[in-house]
């Protein structure tokens, strides 16, 4: 479904796996936690449990690598002897550090196209997760100087959407989501009446899945800059 450019003011972006790399580096740390857990579970089983540990925790704990780290120590705590416990909980740690003190590695084109949109068009990001993190990736994107709004929440609803377009002075209608999750980013925005662009990841957390339309009421693009040649 093309865009209706014409109408759009402000655009908005999902941060993590949007505009910089995230996801992947989760998937690594879940392969490394399963190694802990070798001779009692397969590493597939182990990353069955530790998957069902953060959604059991996710009204507790919310999204994040903090949350994250959590979710890996109750797993191991559920499953490994005493005796493995305490270099498993020390591995665990280093790797919740290890997630959050990574540098901010940009997908490709994302600042050239930020500044190219931000000539025409007010800039706004809303993510989700652990406030400290969000905020310490988005200084440490280089990107902050761009965006008019940034809204970090615990979580990405039809009223988050309608908050942040309150914030902008915008009518939903004049908005455009771009995001890498359908259950995120692109169906909320779409419930307020703004318009979305689906960036599809090729990592993706399971939790997010969800199947694509036959006939998508949003625009799919294979990279940000394929958003500037529409919108530009």
């Amino acid at each position: 479904m093309p865009l209706c450019a014409s109408q759009v003011s402000v655009v908005c972006f999902d941060a993590d796996d949007t505009l910089w790399k995230n996801e992947e580096f989760y998937r690594q740390a879940e392969a490394r936690f399963a190694q802990l857990l070798d001779g009692i579970l397969p590493p597939d089983q182990a990353i069955d449990a530790l998957f069902q540990a953060e959604m059991d925790n996710l009204s507790v704990f919310g999204y994040g690598a903090k949350s994250f780290t959590l979710s890996m120590l109750q797993t191991a705590l559920n499953f490994l002897p005493p005796e493995r416990m305490d270099a498993a909980a020390r591995t665990i740690l280093a790797l919740g550090k290890e997630l959050i003190l990574r540098p901010v590695e940009l997908l490709p084109g994302v600042k050239q196209t930020l500044e190219q949109l931000a000539g025409k068009y007010r800039l706004a990001v809303i993510t989700k997760g652990d406030l400290l993190d969000q905020e310490r990736k988005l200084k440490n994107s280089g990107l902050l100087p761009l965006f008019e709004q940034t809204q970090i929440v615990s979580d990405k609803n039809p009223a988050a959407y309608r908050a942040l377009f309150v914030r902008l002075g915008a009518r939903p209608e004049e908005a455009l989501m771009v995001g890498n999750s359908l259950k995120s980013d692109i169906f909320p925005a779409l419930e307020t009446g703004a318009q979305a662009a689906y960036l599809p990841s090729p990592f993706n957390w399971r939790h997010e899945a969800l199947p694509e339309p036959e006939n998508p009421p949003y625009l799919k693009i294979a990279s940000l800059p394929d958003l500037a040649a529409v919108l530009l």
